[in-house]
């Protein structure tokens, strides 16, 4: 199982992440709070969650409660969109990481379905995390930096759970604003999102 589901990002690769202005200029933020899909069950380690592009780390942050089958449309207040900002990390060093969509891991060697990992209950991913965690080697160094796992909201893009304990293998290049990234635009084109007025500006 271990060598089939291993995946490896290379060093200098610009991966991004969507907060909020707030945090801007800080430390990038792994979160112990068993609130996402890939945290940490029991908060014992903190989890980053990455993008490999800007339409899936929105998709997967900004629209992730998006509700599909009641509204096919995806809006945003335009103050909404002046809090927001893409953390722009790059990798320092190459990350290696425990690849679901490898074929025969899902099912094969996981015992998981797809709706296991879509679902919004998220014990089975947790647990998961827990278990890749947990994997060393046979002189007990871990052996995965975090977890490439199908996108929910952007498939069939795939998106990163990156461990605390590999928090030196990233670097926080700069923090964008996301009406001043370059594919801010086409995002709001293609995946056709409404952007909805300040209420203060409306006269």
């Amino acid at each position: 199982m271990i060598a089939l589901a291993r995946a490896q990002i290379p060093a200098l690769t610009l991966l991004q992440h969507v907060g909020r202005t707030t945090y801007r200029g800080q430390a990038l933020h792994y979160g112990r709070d068993i609130e996402n899909r890939y945290d940490s069950p029991t908060g014992a380690y903190g989890v980053l969650y990455l993008g490999q592009d800007l339409p899936t780390a929105l998709m997967e942050s900004v629209f992730h409660k998006h509700q599909w089958l009641s509204d096919p449309k995806r809006q945003i207040s335009l103050a909404d969109i002046r809090q927001r900002m893409v953390r722009l990390v790059a990798t320092r060093q190459h990350l290696l990481l425990f690849n679901i969509n490898a074929p025969d891991v899902m099912a094969a060697q996981l015992g998981l379905n797809l709706e296991q990992l879509i679902t919004r209950d998220y014990t089975h991913t947790r647990e998961l995390s827990q278990r890749v965690h947990a994997m060393t080697d046979s002189m007990g160094v871990p052996q995965y930096d975090g977890i490439l796992y199908p996108s929910r909201n952007n498939y069939p893009a795939h998106s990163i759970a990156l461990f605390e304990r590999a928090k030196d293998k990233v670097e926080l290049i700069e923090d964008l604003d996301l009406v001043d990234h370059a594919e801010w635009p086409a995002f709001v084109t293609k995946y056709r999102i409404g952007i909805l007025p300040d209420p203060a500006e409306v006269i």
